[in-house]
């Protein structure tokens, strides 16, 4: 097929796995936004102005991020249990079209709570517009970044029991443990290189350096403290597992 073909499938894909299921069930995207919206009502009533925009700041994380975890249990489902990728596979459509395809499906369920999350962040805390714009496109790689997590892990397992608790735990961890609905200062200073380890940790230095909120962590090493520091190690993240899903995730059953 050719690349535009692709791209053509992929879109099919997404309107069958995303914009359908959505238009049936209008409720499924208030799933979407609970959780994110259970930390930003705690923050609210515990500091509501020291910590709100960073939680407003993590709910758009959260929600970018836990796309991985519906790519992961939707790819599961359809391989495992409709035998749907099996399909795919016997079909002119690339790995590559597919994992493209299942993540715009995936992103169609986010964006309007990430919609809602931007507005309420220009209410509570005014952002330029190029920031807007650069904030839009870090949600976009990390979008890009957690599916193709998503898709890797998917393939790993032979039964759908061992996904579920699997796709909680990483990304919940990716999502929760790291700070990106608190300041990264507010972690002790002997194990801030730990938060360095999850790409969530870049994206949420990221994001509060581009809606002018403070609290990234500071090393005393003149490039480690810069935004371009952060962008190489999301970006490296991604890389590593677009990879991983393109060229060692189980595309075809043995």
């Amino acid at each position: 097929m050719s690349v535009g073909s692709q791209a053509y499938a992929a879109v099919r894909i997404c309107y069958f796995n995303g914009i359908i299921p959505l238009w049936r069930s209008p409720l499924l995207i208030a799933a979407v936004f609970l959780t994110p919206f259970s930390f930003l009502f705690f923050l609210f009533v515990i500091a509501p102005h020291a910590l709100f925009p960073y939680g407003v700041v993590g709910g758009l994380l959260f929600t970018a991020l836990f796309t991985g975890s519906g790519m992961l249990n939707d790819c599961a489902y359809l391989r495992l249990e409709r035998q749907l990728q099996q399909v795919f596979v016997a079909s002119p459509v690339s790995p590559l079209g597919y994992i493209l395809g299942m993540a715009l499906s995936e992103l169609a369920f986010s964006i309007p709570a990430m919609a809602l999350f931007l507005g309420i962040l220009f209410l509570v805390h005014p952002v330029s517009a190029l920031a807007g714009i650069g904030l839009v496109g870090l949600l976009l790689l990390t979008w890009l970044m957690a599916t193709s997590l998503g898709f890797f892990i998917s393939t790993l397992f032979a039964q759908l029991r061992e996904i579920w608790p699997i796709g909680t735990l990483v990304f919940s961890v990716l999502a929760v443990l790291p700070p990106i609905f608190y300041p990264a200062t507010e972690i002790p200073a002997a194990w801030r290189w730990v938060a360095f380890l999850a790409p969530s940790t870049f994206a949420a230095q990221l994001a509060d350096r581009l809606v002018g909120l403070g609290g990234a962590i500071t090393t005393g090493i003149p490039f480690v403290d810069t935004p371009y520091f952060d962008l190489a190690g999301l970006l490296g993240f991604a890389l590593l597992f677009g990879a991983a899903a393109l060229f060692f995730a189980r595309w075809r059953e043995r």
